[in-house]
């Protein structure tokens, strides 16, 4: 029997962590909407096309009970995944090399089914049975994630696109493909002796396709396909297979609060279901990708989540107060920080008590009746305020947690990762970090996320970080590290440290910080 080649054999496209599609963001999602998912550490769950399995071996990991299965047609990506896996030695997840064509009903019943980056990038024969399959094949209270390209904004890639593909037409090796559709989009951006708005659209696609690998760029807007959808369409056609609209992965996305009170107002008026109000609101930003939830259309759901919905979950981020003098004791507004910038306002001691919690317990997450505990207690020891009582206390928490997770400022679990804030005596790191670490600077985090670790010293000491070593003997190896040019340190002065005993002592003082570094990069699990 021959086994079929595709493109991802010639060019791999390698592995990421989905945090957004994890299955704990899946399950929070559907509970907030009312809906009963499974139990997400004893799930099935299914990835179609998964590349090398990056994402799904992180699934697995952190899910030790919950059974994985991918799928993927390319067969050095799985064999790549198989290996991966059998080295870190999990035994819940299966990765076969298999055409979505070819799937059944005998592949089983998944709590959650992930599909990410295949809707718009194979035929319309393969889009209806990617669907179909996350009809038959999803348990009554599952949860599909689909991730697909839009207009209108997808009209901009499509005028960029058909000019590369056009241009490379030609040319059949991989990488000249990719450096002359870049080099196409420069030179039409640098033709015009004035920037007019055809240029400023090139300029921006060229932008975003810098951003790209080559191999990503090679597997996107240069693929065969790559079809947007309007998102009224792309609901039209799962509805035509029993599934409906949940939610976006990304809970802000669909919240309309970043526009003015007038746009809102008009959105109100011209939206009269939760897909039309999202579809102007694709208008709205020109979004051009979505990362769309379904489930089966039978599924009751709740129109908007409600605050009581917070008590339900663990909440987790690293915020924190604007001013370090805020006081927490008094009714007087005080800004906290979360990521990428965003902020949250309250005047309210008991919120502010349970924000600061939140940011000193980070990366790990309280559960809600546990911080509201913390901060009740912490507001009746030093605050003047007069509680209204427990369940108005919940009340008031939950709605602001709520409004803090819809600006993307906390994070709600189901299931939160298992992961530790200060190191142990003898640390120990993810093993999946601890193999990719090997291979490059980018790993997968306990929180599912993929992130860089840079510096080559901290690399090594992520390497030594299996349980075994005490703070005596990760600096015997990191020395030893030093001393073979595997890795430099340097000096208050930025200068690199000179005698064996001077980096000993500079190592002693250092790697305290560094362990302290990978515990707030949250890869220590011990």
């Amino acid at each position: 029997m021959s086994i079929q080649t595709t493109a991802y054999d010639t060019v791999p496209y390698p592995g990421h962590a989905l945090a957004q599609a994890h299955p704990d963001r899946l399950a929070t999602i559907a509970t907030l909407f009312g809906m009963k998912p499974a139990e997400v550490n004893r799930s099935r769950v299914l990835e179609l096309g998964c590349d090398d399995g990056l994402n799904l071996t992180s699934v697995a990991l952190s899910l030790p009970e919950a059974q994985c299965i991918g799928i993927d047609l390319a067969a050095a990506g799985i064999q790549k995944g198989q290996e991966r896996a059998r080295y870190l030695g999990l035994k819940n997840i299966e990765l076969r090399q298999l055409n979505i064509l070819d799937v059944s009903e005998s592949l089983g019943c998944f709590d959650f089914i992930i599909a990410h980056g295949i809707y718009s990038w194979v035929p319309e024969t393969v889009r209806d049975k990617l669907l179909a399959i996350c009809k038959q094949n999803l348990a009554r209270n599952g949860v599909v994630y689909v991730s697909y390209n839009t207009y209108p904004g997808g009209h901009m890639r499509d005028l960029a696109r058909e000019m590369m593909r056009f241009h490379v037409s030609e040319f059949d090796d991989p990488r000249q493909r990719v450096t002359q559709a870049r080099s196409l989009i420069k030179f039409i951006i640098d033709s015009g002796s004035e920037p007019d708005l055809y240029r400023m659209v090139l300029q921006k696609e060229l932008e975003r396709m810098n951003e790209f690998t080559d191999s990503a760029l090679f597997h996107d807007d240069l693929a065969e396909y790559n079809a947007s959808v309007y998102f009224y369409q792309f609901v039209e056609h799962a509805g035509r297979h029993g599934l409906k609209y949940l939610s976006e992965a990304q809970f802000f996305e669909i919240q309309t609060g970043i526009f003015p009170a007038r746009v809102v107002e008009v959105l109100k008026r011209i939206a009269d279901s939760a897909v039309a109000k999202e579809q102007y609101l694709d208008f709205l930003k020109c979004r051009r990708f979505r990362q769309t939830l379904l489930c089966h259309d039978d599924q009751q759901l709740d129109d908007n989540p409600r605050p009581e919905k917070a008590e339900s979950f663990y909440i987790a981020s690293p915020v924190r107060p604007a001013e370090p003098d805020v006081r927490l004791d008094r009714r007087e507004p005080a800004t906290f920080i979360g990521p990428k910038n965003s902020s949250i306002e309250t005047d309210n001691p008991l919120v502010k008590t349970a924000l600061v919690a939140l940011g000193q317990a980070w990366p790990k997450a309280l559960h809600f009746r546990d911080l509201l505990a913390a901060a009740r207690q912490s507001c009746d020891r030093g605050s003047s305020m007069k509680s209204g009582g427990a369940d108005g206390d919940a009340r008031t928490l939950g709605e602001l947690l709520l409004r803090a997770y819809a600006g993307d400022i906390v994070e709600f679990s189901v299931a939160p990762p298992r992961l530790v804030s200060r190191p142990s005596e003898r640390p120990v790191a993810s093993s999946l970090a601890r193999l990719q670490s090997v291979e490059g600077t980018e790993v997968v985090n306990l929180r599912h996320f993929n992130i860089r670790v840079e510096d080559p010293l901290s690399r090594r000491l992520l390497q030594l970080l299996d349980g075994s070593r005490d703070r005596d003997a990760l600096i015997d190896d990191l020395a030893a590290a030093v001393e073979s040019g595997v890795a430099a340190v340097e000096t208050d002065d930025d200068a690199p440290a000179g005698s064996p005993q001077e980096v000993r002592r500079f190592l002693a003082v250092d790697l305290e910080r560094k362990l302290a570094e990978l515990a707030e990069m949250a890869l220590l699990v011990a």
